[in-house]
């Protein structure tokens, strides 16, 4: 059994797959009555939700941030563990 996350995810891949419901069926390996219940649910949910789905396309990487000290000592932490720069600048 597929989870409702998965069926919606299946329905929004056969919406733009330009397959009919009988020949994506097959290749899914659900009965066409089942996954047309899983269309009609996705319907609803689809026109209750006021959210759009929304996909990342860039992926924002960490830098590396020296946290010098006045004697000198360089500590170089990641810009994304912001816990750990904190303490490193309270430290001295």
């Amino acid at each position: 059994m597929k989870t409702s996350e998965e069926k919606m995810l299946a329905v929004e891949a056969w919406r733009v797959s330009g397959m009919t419901q009988q020949e994506y069926c097959k290749t899914l390996g659900v009965k066409r009555t089942t996954f047309a219940n899983w269309v009609s649910r996705n319907k609803r949910k689809r026109a209750v939700s006021n959210f759009v789905r929304v996909t990342a396309t860039t992926v924002i990487t960490p830098t590396l941030i020296d946290v010098v000290y006045p004697n000198g000592v360089i500590v170089k932490a990641s810009s994304d563990d912001l816990k750990t720069l904190s303490n490193l600048i309270r430290l001295y």
